[in-house]
């Protein structure tokens, strides 16, 4: 007679409790013409700890979300390639590089008319300026129109904004006057940047390509889906070695196995494990928030919603005009750039961290968050009637 030992494994209980609710709400949601990723962000609100709080291990849940962008982003450069990043180049370097500016300039300049110390403003001006690579990219996939006009500058400007959490994530302590040679750690990051693109045009033009022919001699699909997953282990692994983001590297693991021969053969593999995790992103997001506060701060969220709405809207829109983009086209760009992003719920807690906001101030902001994601999909959805809307006759040529 065999005993067999019935072990409890508490993450199971968690997945399956989560996903009961989320079928349930996905439903409703579907029933009710609302976006599934609404659904999503409620089932996290409703398990969440300050509403029914039926979870026994929050933490679980943040690594599988961790791994759904990682796919999320892995899929993305796997469908974009080395060759295709290059003839928008242009778009992620300068078009990047202003959007970020240009919405931590007006978030800190209306904000230092509001007598906030200068500090805190553009603390706010680095939070505001990022939005979610994981939700626009995913609802433009869905769409089909990461290869427009408006989606390409969108998913150039959302690609420097996961490189450029790092050099906020360094200014923020130094800002807050609690760092030490701060200009040296900027260069050092930097040159690891520079570092990790070298590196990833040497694996894509030698190594990559040679290892997976010698994989594919075995003729088995597992064997090349376990390959697959050891490259973007490695690579991602590499740049959180390296100090950059597990995201960014599930990218650049995406371009370099994009410049294979089986690339398409990836993305089938891959697909069915990417809608699964990302699931878990957007419920996590919605298992931060304490829904109490929008019972005791609703004009303050009411506010600063339409604030930072307006704010990155103003951004994407001065950084495509600035890369001659024709208007209905950089209000489309505005438009889909106008939510706050998973890097930033981050860049707060170091802000919280840091003193440079209160406790009080970072529920409001996760609430306004949570409002900015659920409306991000209405906004995409209804970009192109908005920007026309808005848009003189003459600039509707595309």
């Amino acid at each position: 007679m065999i005993l067999a030992a019935v072990t409890e494994i508490p993450v199971l209980t968690d997945i399956a409790i989560l996903f009961a609710v989320a079928v349930v709400v996905v439903m409703l949601c579907n029933m009710l013409k609302i976006p599934y990723i609404i659904g999503y962000l409620i089932t996290g609100i409703l398990v969440g700890p300050s509403t029914l709080d039926l979870l026994k291990n929050t933490h679980d849940v943040e690594i599988f979300a961790e791994i759904g962008v990682i796919l999320l982003l892995f899929t993305v450069g796997l469908e974009f390639s080395f060759s295709n990043l290059m003839k928008i180049k242009r778009y992620v370097l300068l078009g990047g590089l202003l959007q970020v500016l240009f919405t931590i300039a007006i978030t800190a300049i209306l904000m230092l008319g509001m007598n906030r110390e200068a500090p805190e403003a553009v603390f706010w001006g680095f939070v505001t300026a990022l939005s979610s690579t994981a939700i626009v990219i995913k609802l433009l996939q869905d769409r089909l129109e990461i290869n427009t006009p408006h989606g390409k500058a969108i998913l150039a400007m959302l690609l420097f904004q996961d490189i450029a959490i790092v050099p906020l994530m360094l200014f923020t302590p130094i800002i807050a006057g609690k760092s030490e040679g701060g200009i040296m750690t900027i260069l050092l990051m930097l040159g690891k940047l520079v570092g990790i693109a070298l590196v990833a045009w040497g694996l894509a033009k030698f190594i990559i390509p040679r290892f997976f022919k010698e994989v594919m001699r075995a003729r088995n699909q597992e064997v090349f889906l376990i390959a697959t997953i050891l490259v973007v282990l490695c690579i991602t692994l590499l740049t959180q070695q390296m100090g950059l983001s597990l995201a960014l590297g599930a990218f650049i693991a995406g371009l370099i196995i994009a410049e294979t021969d089986y690339n398409h053969l990836a993305i089938s593999c891959i697909l069915p494990f990417r809608y699964v995790f990302i699931s878990f992103f957007f419920i996590s997001m919605g298992m931060l928030l304490d829904y109490r506060v929008f019972l005791t701060e609703p004009a303050a969220i009411a506010f600063w919603f339409m604030f930072i709405v307006l704010v990155k809207i103003m951004g994407g829109f001065l950084a495509s005009r600035a890369l001659k983009i024709p208007i209905r086209t950089s209000l489309m760009v505005g438009f889909g750039l106008a939510q706050i992003g998973e890097f930033s719920f981050i860049l707060a807690k170091s802000g919280m961290d840091n003193e440079l906001i209160t406790e009080n101030s970072y529920q409001i902001f996760l609430a306004v968050s949570i409002l900015t994601m659920a409306v991000a999909p209405f906004m995409i959805a209804n970009a192109e009637r908005l920007a026309g809307m808005l848009s003189t006759p003459k600039s509707v040529v595309q």
